[in-house]
């Protein structure tokens, strides 16, 4: 008969007090001088409360010296896991030889349970010797044919990556049960070895739903999608777990940031509502980042209602995501409406906030919101940084950089791209000077795009050829901006470089940076490059269809244009504006009167299209350059919207086209009245009194420019040598080999008096003799480009020109004439169009 008195106190003393040393050798005593007193439950709470006490050492003792028909394995393995969880691996040993010591030969051995808590904590902590130090004893103790302790041992060392190990416990397996061979596909899909998983896979009689979501995740590992998928849709006891690995996955890879794929994610997730599962907090923040990426209103809206029936509502990551989706989407008091019913912001929360007033143009919310943040970080300042600089405030931009302890990367990019916004290059660039050695491939595209933004398209190549010589690497962004310089340059050469350096770094060429080169190619001149672009791309958006059509247009293929127009419609991508001002264009340059009129009465009634003042403009070109002077005057007089200048401007260029005086008048008084800044207007009206010799209405347009204060557009030209762009005005002889180009020029003017060539002073505005006039268009930019052009390259080459301004008439003879007596092909870009002169002929057809 037990002592009740005495166990009870001693129970209720032990359970409920931190005792010392002193009196848990009290209470041992007791329990010594009491034989009826030892017995199991009394020995594990004392062993326990010598734990709770941190007298590990006492409780060893304790068991060391109980009498040994008590000294059983499971006290010790109590005493071992408890040492385990509190990372004491002294204690751990000490009661484990302690055991080993004592233990009676012919009482119970220690448990394979026990050896298999030994490999959790060697897996859990990745200590590979404890591990494998128990693996030789196990197989000492004869436990290595017990099928619970293998798999423990099999996912220790999985779980370390020792493959071998791993492998050499399973082959050596008795029996393989299915969480056997469950450990086994994953370790083998860890290590990238996907086809013996599914060896394995195949191989097994018998799947649970780790089985089959173990082979999908090996998949998704190493990016086979298709494969991944395939497990999943044959999979017959598909849990949430299943869903989870399968969405989950698609995020890592990216899968979720192609809008081709938008169809198939909504169909997995409505999916995965019909079998009644419901998708962790994790792979909704996936679908909901993918409906604010791709502006999936409906799907957005429907996930926050099941966000509030799976009791979602009170997760801060999924409100945030909920936050961000509604303000990509454009929909500020639904975002509002989410974070004021908050229950908690983290700084993440009010960051995003933040950004979503900023997109909106509510900043001084976004301040007072920054303003009464306890915790900031770097994004909270890079934020407002970007916020005041998209209104083009960079004086709070700078007051918010310059007060931040956050600065980072991402804030001197912010603020370097906040002075490239506001046209301030020269702050910029003395902040990405300043920056040094935290400068990333983002501050180098920032400053290189500023220089593109701000027309400084040279010095975004120079600091190119700077990033180079650093060892930056550049990135598809970097491409973009270079390209763009040189399609405004003309720079060929340096745009065939680009190409290259994009094919042999292997940058994906998507739509954008395939537009880029399609509208560099256009812009430089070479339109069946740009064309091996365009049929190249897998994807071809509304952006690389226009850039082909403008690019056609520019060249002067009109019927190409068309046909490329009508292959477009063909794969159901619907124009826009810009669309219909390429055919408008390739219309008017190409003579094709009826086909341009036509396309411009479809633009509303077929394609939806509302006609702006642009397309009002190139209607008015496409008469005006065919003749229809009158019909041109009736389209402006008559259009719904406010003729402005470019479209008046369209007219005159017509009236001097067909040197019809009374309408160039009428057209270039409505002209001053528009913009009397334009010198161009005056030029256009001077060069028709001039070719009409009426001197005194010449010297009376003089007259008014210097009394306006307004002085005529210089003409200046182009030629890229070598990758060095060599640019000439007009008259302009400070070019350090001009004497050799004067040389040339004569040269040239000789061997074009023999073809019989005589020169066409129309373009001449002053009242001076004939010598004189010819003289003077002999010296314009496009001619000593050509001429620097022909004496700098080898024969065969084509010279390519960037003029500035319209050419003229005389030029444009004399370009034909020296294809034909140089034998060079030329190509010249002028501000209207592109000009190919072969062998004497245009191109144009003389129709510009």
């Amino acid at each position: 008969m037990l002592q009740q008195p005495i166990v009870s106190f001693i129970f209720s003393t032990l359970d409920t007090k931190l005792l010392t040393l002193k009196q848990l050798q009290q209470i041992h005593g007791q329990i010594l001088a009491n034989g009826n007193l030892v017995f199991p439950p009394l020995i594990n709470t004392f062993l326990h409360s010598c734990h709770r006490s941190r007298n590990p050492n006492y409780a060893s003792h304790f068991l060391y010296n109980l009498p040994p028909s008590f000294s059983k394995p499971s006290f010790w393995d109590s005493m071992m896991k408890a040492s385990l969880q509190s990372n004491n691996l002294l204690n751990f040993f000490t009661c484990y030889n302690a055991m080993m010591c004592c233990r009676d030969p012919n009482a119970n051995s220690p448990s394979a349970g026990m050896f298999a808590s030994f490999f959790q904590y060697g897996a859990k902590f990745g200590d590979p010797q404890f591990g494998k130090l128990f693996h030789g004893v196990v197989v000492k103790l004869g436990f290595d044919s017990d099928v619970v302790l293998q798999t423990g041992l099999l996912d220790f060392y999985a779980k370390i990556g020792n493959l071998s190990c791993a492998q050499k416990v399973f082959d050596e397996m008795s029996q393989r049960d299915v969480v056997a061979c469950n450990v086994m596909i994953s370790v083998l899909g860890k290590h990238g070895f996907v086809e013996d998983a599914r060896v394995l896979f195949d191989s097994m009689l018998d799947k649970d739903s780790y089985t089959w979501n173990s082979m999908v995740s090996c998949y998704l590992k190493v990016g086979d999608i298709s494969s991944a998928r395939l497990i999943f849709d044959r999979n017959p006891v598909k849990n949430e777990i299943s869903w989870n690995v399968l969405i989950d996955g698609y995020g890592k890879l990216g899968y979720f940031s192609n809008p081709d794929n938008l169809g198939d994610v909504v169909a997995l997730y409505n999916q995965m509502l019909c079998s009644d599962l419901s998708p962790n907090q994790s792979v909704l923040s996936l679908i909901i980042q993918c409906c604010a990426s791709f502006c999936v209103i409906q799907l957005g809206k429907a996930l926050h209602c099941q966000i509030f029936k799976w009791n979602f509502k009170h997760d801060v990551v999924l409100q945030t995501g909920l936050l961000d989706f509604y303000a990509k989407v454009d929909d500020l008091s639904s975002a509002k409406r989410v974070f004021d019913e908050m229950p908690y912001r983290d700084v993440v929360a009010n960051n995003a906030m933040i950004s979503a007033l900023s997109k909106h143009g509510f900043v001084k919310d976004a301040q007072n919101l920054f303003n009464s943040m306890q915790e900031k970080n770097s994004v909270t300042f890079n934020s407002m940084i970007t916020c005041y600089s998209k209104i083009g405030d960079i004086h709070s931009a700078w007051l918010i950089f310059d007060s931040s302890p956050f600065k980072d990367v991402v804030s001197w990019n912010a603020m370097i791209d906040g002075y490239c916004k506001a046209g301030d290059l020269n702050h910029a660039e003395e902040l990405f000077n300043q920056i040094g050695y935290v400068k990333n491939s983002v501050t180098w595209n920032t400053m290189i795009t500023g220089f593109v933004q701000c027309k400084e398209f040279q010095r975004a190549l120079q600091l190119f050829e700077h990033m180079q010589a650093e060892r930056v690497k550049p990135t598809e962004v970097t491409m973009v901006s270079l390209l763009s310089a040189c399609a405004h340059l003309g720079t060929l050469e340096m745009g065939e470089w680009i190409h290259n350096y994009i094919k042999k770094n292997k940058l994906k060429i998507d739509v954008v940076l395939g537009n880029a080169l399609i509208d560099m190619y256009c812009k430089c001149g070479s339109i069946s490059h740009a064309l091996d672009v365009f049929h190249k791309l897998k994807v071809k958006n509304i952006y690389c269809w226009n850039s082909i059509i403008v690019g056609l247009a520019m060249h002067g293929y009109g019927k190409e244009a068309m046909g490329y127009f009508c292959k477009m419609t063909q794969e159901g991508v619907n124009p826009d504006g810009v669309t219909f001002i390429g055919l408008l264009c390739a219309c008017s340059h190409s003579g094709l009167i009826s086909e341009g009129k036509m396309y411009f009465s479809q633009m509303q009634t077929v394609y939806g299209v509302e006609p702006g003042i642009e397309h009002y403009g190139c209607m008015v070109d496409l008469l005006g350059r065919s003749g229809q002077l009158k019909e041109a005057l009736e389209l402006i007089t008559s259009m719904p919207l406010k003729p402005n200048a470019v479209v008046w401007g369209s007219l005159l260029r017509s009236c001097h086209i067909h040197k019809d005086t009374k309408l160039g008048e009428q057209v270039t008084q409505r002209l001053l009245e528009l913009d009397p800044s334009d010198g161009g207007n005056y030029v256009f009206l001077s060069n028709l009194y001039a070719s009409l010799n009426r001197w005194k209405d010449v010297d009376r347009c003089r007259k008014l420019m210097t009394e306006s204060g307004v002085h005529k557009v210089p003409g200046c030209s182009s030629i890229e040598v070598d990758n060095v762009i060599h640019e000439f005005v007009a008259g302009d002889g400070s070019h350090p080999q001009f004497s050799q180009i004067n040389a040339y020029l004569v040269e040239i003017g000789k061997k074009l008096k023999d073809e019989g060539y005589e020169a066409d002073t129309g373009s001449v505005f002053h009242d001076i003799d004939d010598e004189e006039k010819e003289g003077s268009v002999s010296y314009h930019s496009e001619r000593i480009a050509v001429a620097f052009g022909l004496m700098s390259t080898p024969f065969g080459k084509v010279i390519r020109v960037v003029k500035n301004l319209r050419t003229c008439n005389d030029c444009h003879t004399v370009m034909k004439l020296i294809s034909k007596v140089y034998k060079r092909e030329i190509v010249m870009r002028d501000r209207n169009r592109f000009h190919h002169f072969s062998n004497g002929v245009c191109s144009c057809k003389d129709y510009w």
